[in-house]
């Protein structure tokens, strides 16, 4: 069965995308539309423990991807 796995990024627009380690998520989604739901969700937690401030500051978002895992 083909299931999807989470990796999620906390980068700053200012320019040069810097971004940090990658975030890796250890559930296994069983679509792309889970995955892509559970991407902004955890997001939007992320930039909320970051706070108002340091994410307008830093013009800090997010990026993700969902790739798809074979399970056993």
């Amino acid at each position: 069965m083909i299931k999807f796995t989470l990796t999620l990024w906390v980068c700053s627009f200012l320019g040069q995308n810097l971004c940090l380690p990658p975030i890796q998520s250890i559930i296994l989604y069983d679509s792309w539309y889970e995955c892509s739901r559970a991407a902004h969700k955890e997001s939007l937690q992320i930039l909320s423990k970051i706070g108002y401030k340091a994410v307008n500051d830093a013009k800090l978002g997010t990026r993700y991807v969902c790739k798809v895992s074979e399970s056993i």
